[in-house]
């Protein structure tokens, strides 16, 4: 029996084939347009990932940064078949649409983690693409003459836009006018000269001293990455840090060739010609591109140290550093790591103890464990003040199966815009005592862009020995304490979004870290006690410092803390006992934190009159804060010390002032204003972004200025100052008010 072949219309069939797959596929459906657009989309998001891997290349070099591409492309195009796969089973779109579309979107959201300018560019971009294109092929020949032109309206507005929004992105900035800024001169104090004219002549500390140095290298051996190479490093141990560091993962370890337990001790050294033995100075970086090595951006300290008669060392703390590829873009990596930080610190100067004590090393007697000190930078800032912490505790605070005992201490802090609180001892807030601590900060810190090293200043205890002084520098911003760091502070396209017109050339800036940090090294550990002149008024080195405004605090064991205003919510009283307070014709009396663009748990006295919501004034009389001192508190020839600053932060809100009328024991007043003793500082603009990101980053915060009061420059008192008012008449009133904000009432004798 002859069997009949079955026949199929095979053309038949791949044309519904094909008409079910068109169905599903876009891409042969939607306009030329459309596709352009999505070629632009996929062609801008390679752009920008190629561009940031550019900026890369210093960091990795080119065979890690091509790796880390592929790597990353790799990545993108998995997570968008997998998508695809999931599209294309619910016969959404066809697969090599989804795939576009989906590689496209996650490229270019990429880029808000890179610079926020970049969405709206592409946003932009695209729509000015579309529509001309829509308008190029003739797709709208058939609307109303309305329509064309409002699709050629919007075709042109989004190019303008496109091209505006690139020219911001590009744009380096702006400068506020002279007439928005304040001179330097507006805090010069009157009492300078006194200060001056007290002590001991002083030479620029910023000045090369009579040393002549050495510059040596140590290094655990064994790294992966040689960290100093051809330089022949003296060998060191490691260091244990797995108790404190969580996140180390495979590619950190894969890259450094070691794990958390077998941590390197590495620095730079610039040794003092002689027989010592020298205070020693360990310098710190804090946290940037791990691939981009930090410890050699403050040469300029050591070279200046070394020649002043300081052994000064730059730690390399680079392996803890975050890093865009080890870290899986910020999604994985350390957290919290600054108690590590601080022990690798301590670990150093143990191996300089033993180093110390060895007749067979090359620094043997050399360094002076009584003088010991250490510079931190941002990250680093905080671990100096952990470090030094930490070097008088037996146990690690948050598990004490670490044990520490260090055989010597920390006698001084400087902390160049440290972080605030990323760690905290057994969670409670950190405390130095008899310590001496500096904190400088810029104005103009896009990193760090809040002061929060002044809470570090206001938790550290000088009243029984030693000194502390913080210094705000205008104009001056993060990165540009280290060579390497440079004007912009964060990483790869980042920075675009940031107003650098604003900044003082470098060379400046690290002038102005000479002048205070050299002089508070002679102060607090060569025992040139004159230096202190500069931060108690910075008048004193005025000759010596860029043409910028300083606003500095300062306590010395002389001081006597009465009211650090944090006590709790009796506003009457204060903790010491020794003074009390009333007050009249004020909208708010109270005790809140200090308000800043950030972290600050500092909290102050705040007052506020005149501003309408509530008048407590309504009998016409100045406001008025009165403090009462007990007998024997305060007396004629005694400074008062209080630190000031106005919350008054409009363009056109007027400055705060005051009369301040102080009363001694036998009834005698006598009056001056605040002005006569420098007077209140207002919150200084300072626009670290660019518009219009302006909107949602505040440009200035309240910065406390120490106020000295020189009760012997009131005419007429004598013995014993039993009160001290604040008469607010004249000050600003109406829609504007006024507020100020205090902290720390201290006496001097």
């Amino acid at each position: 029996m002859k069997m009949k072949r079955k026949t199929t219309d095979i053309p038949e069939t791949r044309a519904n084939a094909d008409a079910g797959n068109e169905k599903r596929n876009i891409l042969a459906r939607i306009s030329p347009a459309t596709r352009l657009a999505l070629i632009v989309c996929l062609v801008m998001a390679l752009a920008v990932g190629i561009t940031q891997l550019i900026i890369d290349f210093r960091a990795y070099g080119v065979p890690a940064t091509i790796i880390a591409a592929a790597a990353f492309f790799i990545a993108a195009l998995i997570l968008s078949g997998l998508l695809t796969l999931i599209l294309a089973a619910l016969k959404r779109l066809h697969w090599t649409t989804s795939l576009v579309i989906l590689l496209s979107v996650i490229l270019c959201a990429t880029s808000l983690f890179l610079c926020l300018y970049i969405i709206p560019l592409l946003i932009f971009t695209l729509a000015a693409v579309y529509l001309t294109a829509m308008i190029v092929t003739g797709k709208y020949t058939g609307l109303s003459r309305i329509k064309k032109i409002l699709r050629y309206g919007l075709a042109g507005l989004f190019g303008v836009l496109a091209i505006a929004t690139a020219a911001l992105t590009f744009w380096p900035g702006y400068r506020l006018s002279e007439s928005e800024r304040p001179d330097k001169a507006v805090l010069a104090l009157p009492y300078a000269d006194r200060i001056q004219n007290a002590g001991t002549p002083m030479a620029d500390p910023s000045l090369p001293g009579s040393y002549s140095y050495t510059v040596s290298y140590y290094a655990t051996p064994g790294q992966k990455i040689d960290p100093y190479p051809g330089l022949n490093a003296i060998p060191a141990r490691s260091a244990d840090a797995s108790a404190m560091l969580n996140g180390w993962n495979f590619l950190r370890q894969s890259r450094f060739g070691f794990d958390t337990g077998h941590l390197p001790l590495n620095a730079q050294v610039w040794m003092p010609d002689g027989d010592g033995p020298f205070p020693l100075v360990l310098i710190v970086h804090g946290n940037h591109e791990a691939g981009d090595r930090s410890d050699g951006g403050y040469a300029y300290l050591g070279e200046l140290l070394a020649s002043r008669g300081f052994i000064a060392a730059s730690a390399d703390e680079n392996f803890l550093n975050g890093s865009t590829l080890d870290d899986f873009l910020g999604f994985a990596g350390l957290k919290e790591e600054n108690d590590a930080r601080a022990y690798i610190l301590l670990e150093h100067l143990r191996q300089w103890y033993d180093w110390n004590r060895d007749p067979a090393h090359p620094y043997f007697g050399k360094v002076d464990f009584d003088a010991l000190a250490l510079i931190g930078h941002s990250r680093g800032g905080e671990a100096a003040a952990i470090a030094a912490e930490f070097a008088g505790l037996g146990y690690y605070p948050d598990n004490g199966t670490l044990r520490f005992d260090y055989p010597f201490r920390i006698r001084t802090v400087a902390a160049i815009s440290p972080v605030h609180r990323q760690y905290d001892p057994a969670e409670l807030e950190l405390k130095l005592e008899k310590i001496n601590y500096l904190v400088m900060h810029g104005e103009h810190d896009m990193d760090v862009f809040s002061y929060m090293g002044a809470n570090m200043f206001r938790r550290t205890d000088v009243s029984e020995s030693g000194i502390k002084a913080q210094v705000w520098i205008q104009y001056a911003n993060h990165g540009q304490f280290n060579s390497s760091w440079g004007a912009h502070d964060l990483t790869g396209l980042m920075n675009l979004v940031f107003n650098t017109r604003m900044l003082m050339p470098m060379e400046e800036q690290q002038q102005a870290a000479r002048v205070f940090i050299s002089a508070f090294m002679e102060a607090t550990l060569h025992g040139r006690e004159e230096y202190a002149a500069v931060f108690r008024d910075f008048e004193n080195g005025d000759l010596w410092l860029p043409a910028a405004l300083y606003i500095t605090d300062y306590a010395d064991s002389r001081t006597i803390l009465l009211d650090s205003f944090d006590s709790g919510y009796d506003l009457g009283a204060s903790a010491s006992g020794s003074v009390s307070y009333a007050a009249r014709g004020f909208d708010i009396w109270t005790q809140c934190h200090l308000p800043g663009k950030w972290i600050n748990s500092n909290r102050v006295l705040l007052l506020s009159w005149g501003g309408g919501a509530y008048d407590n004034n309504a009998a016409g009389d100045p406001p008025v804060y009165e403090t009462m001192f007990l007998p024997g508190t305060v007396s004629v020839g005694n400074d008062i010390l209080v630190s000031l600053c106005s919350g008054n932060t409009g363009k056109n809100e007027p400055d705060v002032t005051f009369q301040i009328r102080l009363t001694d024991s036998a009834g005698n007043s006598a009056t001056m204003s605040v002005d006569d003793f420098g007077g209140v500082v207002n919150p200084v603009r300072a626009p670290i972004a660019k518009p219009p990101l302006t909107l949602f980053i505040s440009e200035s915060e309240p910065v406390l200025q120490m106020v000295r009061i020189c009760t012997e420059r009131f005419e007429g008192l004598q013995g014993n100052i039993i009160s001290m008012e604040w008469i607010f008449e004249g000050a600003p009133t109406g829609a504007g008010g006024g507020t100020l904000y205090a902290d720390d009432l201290r006496v001097e004798r």
